[in-house]
């Protein structure tokens, strides 16, 4: 149990759990790891006239929407092949290899 101030008591131990996750283990950076997938399936600059771009930078800024369903996809799928996990309905995701070294060192 613990309290809450203006809320109260609470009960159970998935606020334990949760506490335990978030000052543990650093969630997973997605957001990182999708623009280092493009990076490897594309070349790193891309020539539009004389000027040469930041592949991801350029693709980020041209369509952002379009940017934010293949993101969102990647997690979807990195969320099927359980490499990451969330306990807050995608909010935040962890590393499961990251959960699984904590739960080795306890």
């Amino acid at each position: 149990m613990r309290h809450l101030d203006g809320v109260g008591v609470e009960w159970g131990i998935t606020w334990v759990i949760k506490n335990i996750i978030e000052e543990e283990i650093n969630p997973a950076n997605t957001e990182e790891a999708f623009e280092e997938s493009i990076r490897g399936c594309y070349p790193e600059t891309t020539q539009v006239g004389w000027m040469n771009f930041d592949t991801v930078e350029l693709m980020k800024s041209q369509d952002p929407i379009s940017w934010k369903i293949a993101r969102d996809e990647y997690e979807s799928e990195l969320e099927s092949d359980e490499q990451i996990i969330s306990f807050d309905n995608g909010s935040t995701y962890y590393w499961i290899h990251d959960l699984e070294s904590f739960i080795d060192r306890i």
